[in-house]
């Protein structure tokens, strides 16, 4: 009889050890899943975290862009995107950083939704841990939420980046028709420099000025002591043409000659002024161009 009390007290033991033992099997799976919940819950924070401050960053860098784009440079900070990058290629790196923060959140949104299965696994199994899980449950809830906050800052990032390329476009837009407009301009200017220092001369006897209409001869009297003067009407194509702003000496073909300027020029821009006879011997040295030109653009000198 003691015999047989002992053995179904040992038969007893026994089960009650292993009854134990499965309980403390079962006991520290559950522990070790609170614990692995509660590290996912921390890195899962500093994931919130670290982009929060990515989509801060990207924020920054819009503003840059959109205060490039205005006309207005921006200094950046150390660590912030390279300030002499072009607004395409800051756009354009932008448009990469959001792409990543985008892949970031997906992730973080399949972990938030793998913790919180295992959490309301858990709260099911094991009545004790239910305060404690439903705390990581409404934490992994808040988590989501951010996530979710961030995910509609990240489609407002997309957006102004939209209107961003749409601005840069219309931009290039009006710098093409600017700088055809300016290259017009300064053609016309350029145009109208040329015509306006361009000046004209022609050096002959009497007879060869006469001949080609250059010169008419008025006044005297009864045919005799008539003056060599311009003619009304005179072309280009009888002269010489020369920048007046380059050319500010005119040699005579004969040096032993004398000559007279015939045309409407002030000869006291000249460096040597003509003698009592209005006659000049070698050529003209001009050391005002303006004032030399400025009653005609035709300087018509005949040898004497």
């Amino acid at each position: 009889m003691n015999r047989r009390f002992v053995g179904i007290a040992l038969a007893a033991v026994a089960f009650v050890a292993v009854a134990c033992d499965g309980s403390k099997k079962e006991l520290e799976k559950t522990l070790a899943q609170v614990q692995q919940i509660s590290s996912e819950k921390d890195s899962l924070l500093k994931d919130v975290m670290a982009t929060s401050q990515f989509i801060a960053e990207v924020n920054t860098e819009l503003a840059k862009v959109r205060s490039r784009t205005a006309g207005k440079p921006v200094q950046g900070q150390p660590g912030e995107m390279e300030s002499n990058l072009s607004p395409a290629q800051q756009r354009e790196a932008i448009k990469a950083k959001v792409t990543e923060l985008t892949a970031r959140l997906n992730e973080s949104e399949s972990r938030l939704t793998a913790s919180r299965n295992r959490v309301r696994d858990l709260t099911a199994n094991n009545a004790a841990l239910a305060s404690q899980l439903a705390a990581y449950d409404s934490t992994i809830a808040s988590f989501k939420s951010i996530i979710d906050n961030q995910k509609a800052e990240i489609a407002s990032l997309t957006e102004q980046i939209g209107a961003l390329q749409a601005e840069n476009t219309g931009l290039k837009q009006e710098k093409a028709v600017l700088t055809t407009e300016k290259a017009q301009l300064t053609a016309v200017k350029e145009e109208l420099t040329t015509e306006k220092n361009t000046v004209y001369y022609v050096i002959g006897t009497e007879d060869e000025l006469f001949k080609k209409g250059i010169i008419v001869k008025q006044g005297g009297l009864f045919g005799l002591g008539k003056t060599a003067v311009p003619a009304a009407s005179l072309k280009e194509s009888d002269f010489t043409a020369v920048d007046r702003t380059k050319v500010t000496e005119v040699a005579f073909p004969k040096a032993d000659k004398a000559y007279r300027i015939v045309s409407r020029q002030d000869v006291t821009a000249l460096a040597t002024a003509p003698d009592k006879s209005n006659r000049i011997k070698g050529g003209i040295k001009i050391t005002d161009a303006t004032r030399f030109w400025a009653l005609s653009k035709f300087l018509i000198v005949m040898e004497q």
